[in-house]
């Protein structure tokens, strides 16, 4: 029977990106069946496992997500990535194996309660926690939710969240601009869509919309754009993608519009990407949570809202729910998240382990 550390091994050497998760499936479904718990697939290449020891109580959910990043390691670890160009750079791996060494603790101890948990997919960029909540419907009485990410930005023994939002709402955004093309020697024949969607950045750049002010956050950037076909040429098309994220799906919405607005001033027009809720926690979890924490002289900290995106979002929106940053610093150098050489020491899965048998019994019995 695997250790959570050997699972983690296996799951950081296979990393897959969203909806694409057949290995890493297959790897937890083989450690779950040694266990002799219930489990089915959901979501494509996602798993819901069952513990039921009393049918007429509600159940704790723990969710844990499963998709790496595009990226190509750089930590030279024995193991290390086997898929060439895709990494675990945010931590799902040790999220998985954190919640199977659960899982393990809670059959082989015999723990009580009831707890439905969550392997899900596409988390990075689809928003698979949706397509989990729709499969799911009303088929389990969930009393509370609860999911950790792991981060190297705290130390060890480290724990934060905050009141309320935690994560901003956040929706991807498109501008596009059409143009006519025609030979950069006879350029007043054309139409220049990279002069239309520039025109829009400036305005953009020189009138941001973000804000600070609680209640009313908010901010916008752009990350990749492109356009025409030859550099000889009068660009026909030019696209700027990018992102909002706000406090509240309201003020995402109310930018948005915002956006729009000033692309079509320009010739443009702005489209929606994927969105995600923001991640809103239970302000009765909040306290019981920072005394847990703080009884087990560990160290709580309020890190105020992020604008970090986060699809556990679909689940607070459904269910009296509490998200945390644990922290997994064992150096002195942070190298964050989404980081070719982001690697959590192994030491830290028994550690988080223990603490979530621990806060799990605790949603439970409150």
């Amino acid at each position: 029977m695997l250790t959570a550390i050997d699972l983690r091994h296996k799951l950081h050497q296979s990393p897959e990106i969203a909806f694409n998760e057949y290995a890493t499936q297959k790897i937890l479904i083989d450690a779950l069946e040694k266990l002799d718990i219930k489990y089915e697939k959901v979501a494509k290449t996602g798993i819901i496992a069952i513990i039921e020891r009393e049918k007429t109580r509600p159940s704790v959910l723990y969710r844990a997500d499963m998709d790496a990043l595009p990226i190509k390691e750089e930590t030279g670890w024995e193991f290390a990535s086997k898929n060439e160009g895709y990494m675990h750079a945010c931590g799902h791996d040790i999220h998985m194996s954190v919640m199977y060494g659960v899982i393990k603790k809670i059959v082989e101890e015999n723990i009580p309660g009831n707890y439905v948990f969550i392997f899900q997919p596409a988390e990075e960029t689809i928003g698979g926690a949706k397509y989990i909540l729709d499969e799911m419907r009303e088929k389990y009485k969930v009393k509370y939710a609860t999911a950790l990410h792991v981060t190297d930005e705290y130390k060890l023994g480290e724990f934060a969240t905050t009141d309320g939002t935690l994560f901003a709402c956040a929706m991807e955004i498109t501008a596009k601009f059409k143009g006519l093309s025609a030979h950069i020697a006879q350029k007043e024949k054309g139409i220049d869509a990279i002069k239309k969607a520039v025109e829009f950045l400036t305005e953009f750049y020189n009138n941001p919309i973000d804000n600070s002010t609680p209640g009313s956050r908010v901010l916008a950037g752009f990350g990749k754009m492109f356009g025409g076909n030859v550099r000889n040429a009068v660009a026909d098309f030019a696209q700027i993608e990018g992102s909002i994220r706000g406090e509240t799906l309201d003020i995402v919405l109310d930018n948005f519009a915002k956006l729009h607005k000033l692309a079509e001033l320009f010739g443009g027009t702005l489209e929606k990407g994927s969105l995600y809720p923001p991640v809103v926690n239970n302000r009765e979890l909040l306290d019981l949570f920072k005394d847990y924490v703080e009884e087990k002289r560990f160290s709580f900290i309020d890190c105020g809202m992020k604008y970090t995106g986060e699809d556990f979002g679909f689940f607070t929106m459904k269910y009296p729910s509490l998200m945390f940053w644990a922290g997994v610093r064992t150096r002195d150098k942070i190298i964050g998240l989404h980081n070719p050489r982001f690697l959590p020491d192994d030491n830290v899965i028994s550690h988080l382990v223990d603490f979530m048998v621990e806060w799990l019994i605790r949603l439970q019995v409150n």
